[in-house]
């Protein structure tokens, strides 16, 4: 490749894509994108610095990010700190399931997962993981993978209960009395195809 070759290019591709970031989303964007990938609580400030904003400007969006339900506040010493909502994580859990999953495989992985937790009470004699973990000695170690695996299973579960309940959900069928006469008034749980025993 020579320099006169267009594709010769010796710039530094994290700032070019760090560029292209910053000139096609908006500051709201900005924090929102750094936020939902915030696992663990930040500053205001923190926030701002990565999403390339004023701090005062990432304050009033977290501020706003917050009370729609998308993060979540920790209060310190030092004021608040700022992280993404449990319940942002568990819808994005539910929208990947829906795009993967068929409603009959969704139903399969339920079961599976009743029967697997199921194995842990019966192979562990405990009721749950935490009854598992009272039992256990500080060295079992085979023991306390297997705390964390019942643990991670019995989360997978109810995302997955969860998932099923939403399946069908329209957020535009409406509630109410339909013309005909049909109640409509209870929701998406109006039919009663959410099988219980599943």
């Amino acid at each position: 490749m020579t320099e006169d070759d267009p594709a010769h290019w010796d710039g530094d591709v994290n700032e070019a894509v760090l560029e292209e970031w910053l000139e096609s989303t908006a500051k709201f964007e900005r924090v929102r994108e750094v936020v939902l990938s915030t696992t663990t609580p930040q500053y205001a400030k923190e926030i701002a610095e990565r999403a390339r904003v004023s701090e005062p400007t990432a304050r009033k969006h977290l501020e706003t990010l917050a009370a729609a339900g998308f993060a979540e506040t920790v209060a310190t010493g030092r004021g608040k700190r700022y992280k993404r909502s449990r319940q942002t994580v568990a819808m994005q859990r539910i929208v990947d399931i829906h795009r993967e999953l068929s409603r009959e495989e969704l139903t399969a992985g339920i079961k599976d997962l009743r029967a697997r937790i199921r194995e842990y009470q019966e192979e562990y004699d405990a009721s749950d993981p935490d009854d598992l973990a009272y039992q256990l000695e500080s060295d079992a170690d085979e023991g306390w993978n297997a705390v964390s695996a019942w643990r991670a299973a019995e989360t997978d579960l109810e995302v997955a209960k969860a998932a099923l309940s939403l399946y069908d959900f329209d957020p535009d069928a409406g509630t109410g009395t339909g013309g005909d006469g049909d109640s409509t008034d209870r929701g998406s749980f109006a039919d009663g195809t959410l099988d219980a025993s599943v």
